[in-house]
């Protein structure tokens, strides 16, 4: 019914003069006018129509007044509308008294005056305008509380579900117990949905079943989910890959699964819900509830929002699973650090020690009591320092750093390597090694390495001492000499003496560096020395040598200002001596295979690089096969003959070159000879 429609009204009369009367009085009125010449003609109209208002005559052929009357009162459409009788013989009494009970609400004779009619129909089409708008202003109203309900069913649904969120979110943060929590929110879903059962239900082992079906004041029996219908439900989950997670069966477990529609009311007492709960990226459970009565007026954007308790449930269990595993792991590398071999140490950024591991308490000899909240930097002192570590300033002052200590532990000294890492916290973590057996073997197989070369060398150091011995000798003779022909003047003697002391400091000198060169040299003390100046005391012990093998030294040499470098000089001499004597073995191979003449030599070369001093050996010999040059400085590693050579020389040249932060390099060209470059820090640059 449309509040802008114009009232109706329908006129029946088996006579069309009337008709046209009739329409013709009621023209002017704000109405649509109908008419009918017979009973069953106003009857198809009024099944069709509603009428403000029906006039008909009483007598009519077929069908009277009184019959269409009351198959009118019948109809659903027009069965409250106003009838009024017009009759031209039928104005008795008894006749009136029919028509009313036949249900007009007025009754007129013929003839009639036309105002009475007209007001008459004014009033019905009045309360007929005013019933329409009665009836539309009440459907208005339906409408508008129906949309109030339901506000208000969203506003309490979204409480309901908001609280839960709360509690459940609540249950599952700090400490808490998975199973009791699950359990809780279960019981609140149950409630929310008005359902008979709830379940969760785990895909993986490691997660048990939950269900809350006796706790809920049900009289339905549970269905608990049995193998085949967990199945479909995860074939279910599986397919079900965009939009709403949550899934709904209007038929109980056995499905079908689908996603929620709006309208669950119809067989709503049967409607069960399923929904995935995700650990990482796998779904390894399922929230289910059974026989849901409550979502009658559910929308499906309610019925998806059921889904944050999967999210809830799924985020919780995988922390779960993130804390035993991290506790796992932590327990295991506890372990590992526990039994570790070597000491380590954690240290706030001030170096203050936080922690440390039984090994470490052993290396220093001290309790956790004393070891715990002590300085890093008092235990391993700069002033301690094991070796040249130049650019040192502390454990905790880099991001990471490398040093070697002297460590007092009792009536015992200890090296020990400690290596620090700044971790992202700005704590430390520092490894301590103890490396005194270490560095005791390397200096035996140094001294061992030195005597060596020494041995090697000994024809030579005997024939630098046979020419001022032989200077002697000589000198003495022709003293004697003089002396029994009295030819022996002052000046003579004081010039014969003179060569005779030479000769003798010449041959002391020798002895001494040989002696001083053969010592270990744990207690030398660093500091700076020429690089030419090590060149030179090192060829004095083969100079003679490899003269009497047809080998000449070339040096050229840088001034001696400029090629200063820190550390230890009968380090670098040793270094120097092992690589002339691989430059002398490999000249003598070549010497064996040439034919003709062969100039053999070794050039010697310092000059200064930017920072660095470079010292070069460089030999015209047999050169090295480019598939053993990667591996010469390997320990043991050699390509002399068997008996000749122990292949730790170049291993232990490399290891001194780099504890004085050097570089040893090596070029060959097999055939034509071998260059060795040895690269040290300038000490003008360590002043700066």
């Amino acid at each position: 019914m449309s509040g802008t429609d114009k009232p109706k009204i329908l006129i029946v009369d088996d006579i069309e003069v009337n008709l046209i009367l009739l329409e013709t009085i009621l023209r002017k009125e704000q109405a649509e006018i109908y008419k009918a010449l017979n009973g069953k003609s106003a009857l198809e109209i009024t099944a069709v129509h509603d009428f403000a208002l029906i006039i008909m005559d009483v007598s009519m052929p077929g069908m009277s007044g009184y019959e269409l009357a009351e198959h009118i009162r019948n109809q659903e459409k027009n069965k409250l509308t106003p009838i009024i009788f017009v009759s031209a013989m039928f104005f008795d009494e008894q006749s009136i008294s029919r028509g009313y009970k036949a249900g007009a609400v007025d009754y007129l004779t013929k003839p009639f005056q036309n105002e009475v009619l007209l007001s008459k129909v004014r009033v019905f089409l009045k309360l007929f305008v005013q019933n329409r708008e009665l009836f539309l202003k009440s459907q208005a109203l339906n409408e508008s509380l129906t949309k109030h309900q339901k506000a208000e069913q969203t506003i309490l649904f979204k409480y309901q579900l908001e609280r839960a969120v709360s509690l459940a979110s609540a249950r599952f943060s700090g400490n808490f117990d998975a199973d009791s929590s699950i359990e809780f929110m279960l019981m609140d879903m149950a409630r929310i949905c008005d359902a008979s059962a709830a379940f969760f239900i785990g895909f993986d082992q490691s997660l048990k079943h939950i269900t809350i079906s006796d706790k809920l004041k049900s009289n339905t029996k549970p269905e608990i989910p049995g193998e085949n219908q967990l199945k479909n439900i995860r074939e279910a989950f599986s397919k079900n890959k965009e939009g709403c997670s949550v899934l709904t069966s209007l038929t109980g477990m056995d499905g079908p699964w689908t996603q929620p529609q709006n309208n669950l009311s119809q067989n709503s007492a049967s409607v069960c819900i399923a929904i995935p709960v995700q650990i990482a990226d796998s779904v390894s459970g399922s929230i289910i509830l059974s026989a849901c009565s409550g979502l009658t007026t559910w929308e499906k954007q309610d019925i998806c929002a059921l889904g944050v308790f999967s999210t809830i449930t799924g985020n919780a269990l995988e922390r779960i699973k993130t804390t035993i595993e991290l506790e796992k792991s932590e327990s295991k590398y506890r372990s590992y650090i526990e039994n570790a071999p070597e000491g380590i140490l954690v240290t706030e950024s001030n170096g203050t020690i936080a922690e440390a591991n039984p090994t470490a308490f052993s290396m220093f000899g001290k309790t956790s009591g004393k070891l715990i909240s002590s300085d890093i930097n008092q235990l391993l002192k700069q002033e301690n320092l094991a070796g040249s570590f130049p650019d040192y300033s502390g454990l905790t002052h880099a991001k990471q750093c490398l040093a070697e200590f002297f460590v007092s532990v009792g009536k015992t000294s200890r090296i020990i390597r400690a290596g620090s890492v700044k971790l992202p916290d700005g704590r430390f973590l520092i490894f301590c090694t103890d490396i005194t057996a270490a560095r005791e073997m390397e200096k035996h197989l140094i001294h061992t390495e030195r005597l060596v070369g020494i041995g090697e060398m000994a024809t030579g150091i005997a024939h630098e001492i046979n020419q001022p011995l032989n200077t002697i000798s000589f000198g003495i003779d022709n003293l004697l000499h003089a002396m029994e022909n009295d030819k022996a003047d002052g000046e003579y003697v004081k010039e014969k003496a003179r060569k005779i002391f030479e000769g003798i400091h010449r041959m002391r000198s020798i002895i001494d560096h040989v002696r001083t060169f053969s010592r270990s040299n744990d207690d030398y003390i660093l500091s700076a020395f020429n690089l030419n100046e090590t060149i030179e005391n090192a060829l004095s012990l083969v100079r003679e040598q490899f003269n009497n093998r047809d080998i000449t030294l070339i040096t050229e040499l840088e001034p001696d200002s400029l090629v200063q470098v820190h550390g230890n000089t009968f380090k670098i001499e040793q270094v120097l001596l092992n690589l002339l004597s691989n430059s002398r073995d490999a000249i003598e191979e070549k010497q064996k295979l040439m034919e003709g003449e062969f100039k053999a030599s070794i050039n010697l070369s310092t000059r200064r690089a930017g920072d660095n001093v470079i010292l070069s050996v460089k030999d015209n010999g047999n050169g090295i096969a480019p598939e053993h040059l990667d591996h010469i400085t390997t320990p043991f590693y050699t390509t002399k003959e068997p008996g000749k050579g122990t292949g730790l020389g170049l291993a232990i040249s490399y290891g001194i070159i780099q504890e004085h932060k050097g570089n040893l390099s090596f070029r060959s060209n097999p055939g034509a000879g071998t260059t060795v470059e040895i690269e040290l820090p300038a000490m003008d640059k360590k002043i700066k």
